[in-house]
């Protein structure tokens, strides 16, 4: 695939709440842990990507993926959230793996919360069917997140839609709507059978993009962020509808 050019990319912030401090979270039944999610970790209101299985020496555990850029170290603890700067729900694990070289994350879910797990995309119960393995310039690509404005309906949070303008196996670009909120979030290749293709990771504005001036997410694939983990002691495998 032909790299575009004159591509500016600037870090997706998470979002970050300016208040003090949290009051310790009532009870309350559970909410579901799937890609899609929103989370909060020390005041930064980030996305979920996709859903982990250990393997090798991590079979058993339970892992979510996140931007390194949302968390502040390992053993951070992680919340489910209602949503960009909204309220902290309920805890789904601890932060074990930050990646020295790529924007990525894993967060062990507490096993008491396994049960709690879904692999489907939040909105798109057939979403992953598999990691993309066939990307192409022009495949359609689906987000679903909890970046700001897009959080206010479910159909702006789950239902955006991009063009693949780039992906090389280590990093991807689309041409598409995100914003802050979103970092960390799940990037699906609708086009090749409905695949898991990455990340998102920060915005990016194209002045020559192969579809004219246009501005996006870039981040890490999948096929990346599985060799890093696995070089650091996380083999992992992507769960699946």
């Amino acid at each position: 695939m032909t790299r575009r050019t004159h591509i500016s990319l600037v870090t997706l912030g998470a979002v970050t709440s300016f208040a003090l401090g949290y009051a310790a979270p009532a009870a309350r039944a559970a909410e579901v842990i799937q890609p899609g999610s929103s989370i909060v970790s020390g005041g930064s209101y980030c996305t979920l990507n996709w859903i982990y299985d250990g393997t090798g020496a991590q079979a058993g555990n339970v892992f979510g993926g996140t931007a390194a850029h949302c968390v502040s170290g390992v053993g951070q603890v992680v919340y489910n959230a209602s949503g960009s700067l909204g309220t902290q729900q309920t805890r789904i694990g601890t932060v074990a793996y930050v990646s020295g070289t790529l924007d990525s994350a894993l967060i062990l879910i507490d096993t008491a919360r396994h049960a709690d797990v879904v692999a489907a995309l939040k909105g798109h119960p057939n979403i992953p069917t598999g990691v993309s393995t066939n990307s192409q310039l022009g495949d359609l690509i689906q987000f679903s997140g909890n970046g700001v404005g897009f959080h206010a309906t479910q159909q702006t949070r789950e239902s955006r839609v991009g063009v693949l303008a780039y992906d090389d196996g280590t990093q991807h670009y689309v041409d598409g709507p995100v914003s802050n909120g979103d970092s960390g979030g799940p990037v699906a290749d609708i086009t090749d059978g409905n695949t898991a293709l990455g990340i998102v990771n920060t915005l990016g504005v194209a002045v020559n993009s192969a579809f004219g001036a246009a501005v996006g997410e870039g981040g890490v694939s999948l096929p990346a962020l599985f060799t890093d983990a696995a070089a650091n002691g996380f083999p992992i495998a992507l769960r699946t509808i």
